[in-house]
């Protein structure tokens, strides 16, 4: 074999492992979305849970994001989502740590994430479960997981909560929480993805916390965001969202893009009281 084939040979080789790289980046192009579903209230007339569930499910299996992170979810909801969308899920009910209250699950696309760890944390000084924190009105928590990404075995933590809307020194407090369970779990500096329903703007003390450990992919995303800014609608069909309550945070990952998707049902009215938060996340 003379000099000029190996330079060659050497050369296209060089070109291989370049496009395999490429190729691995890109597998690792996923779709992460927070949403709050809306728990099933009778008193919401037209747009109780059993109005709006078929066009939810059409939703979930329109964008199919491979993690999903709900809140307010009951469990026959949960249940039921699952069952039209093959979901499986992780999480516990707030009220009693099994299926009582509210869930802040994490649904997720089996063929593409195994779990290896998983656990629900109170948001409250004593961490008891169905424990209340601080000046919170409710009982909070945060569920999350170690997740393996299948075609690469990359590791993976997701974090969902649904923070207090009444006590400000209980969000404050969770911010604070969770970011040390953050820090306490990844040792090993592995990706992490933070979701949920703040109930807080932008502007506000927790969600400046948050910032100090963690990018907001609103606000670090390649493309610019695609839909309105806010994400609470109240379900007002009239409403144009302009608070943003809702976020997905992220370490050690690139966000390529991020959608606030406003879809309505066929009546025009919306599918819950908030907008999902859509992202393309890259780790």
């Amino acid at each position: 074999m003379d000099e000029r084939t190996i330079k060659m040979m050497k050369i296209f080789l060089s070109i291989l492992i370049v496009l395999i790289m490429m190729h691995t980046a890109e597998s690792q192009t996923i779709r992460v979305m927070s949403y709050n579903i809306r728990l099933d209230l009778e008193s919401d007339g037209p747009n109780q849970w059993d109005e709006r569930k078929i066009a939810m499910a059409e939703l979930f299996s329109y964008y199919r994001p491979a993690v999903a992170g709900i809140q307010e979810a009951q469990y026959h909801q949960l249940n039921w989502l699952k069952q039209e969308t093959a979901y499986l899920s992780i999480g516990v009910g707030r009220d009693d740590g099994q299926t009582a209250g509210e869930f802040s699950a994490i649904l997720y696309d089996s063929t593409l994430f195994r779990v290896s760890l998983s656990n629900t944390i109170w948001l409250s000084e004593s961490g008891e479960t169905g424990s209340k924190g601080w000046d919170a009105a409710y009982p909070r928590i945060c569920t999350y997981g170690l997740f393996e990404y299948r075609p690469s075995q990359q590791k993976i933590w997701i974090f969902n909560t649904h923070f207090d809307h009444m006590g400000h020194q209980a969000r404050l407090e969770s911010a604070s929480l969770i970011l040390e369970t953050i820090n306490r779990v990844n040792s090993e500096k592995l990706p992490v993805i933070l979701m949920g329903d703040f109930n807080l703007t932008p502007d506000t003390n927790p969600i400046g916390l948050l910032k100090t450990s963690l990018n907001d992919a609103f606000a670090c995303t390649e493309k610019p965001h695609y839909g309105p800014e806010g994400t609470f609608t109240g379900f007002d069909p009239l409403k144009i969202p302009v608070d943003r309550i809702d976020y997905i945070f992220v370490q050690h990952v690139k966000v390529k893009s991020i959608r606030h998707i406003d879809d309505r049902r066929d009546d025009l009215f919306f599918v819950s009281d908030h907008l999902p938060v859509l992202c393309e996340l890259a780790f």
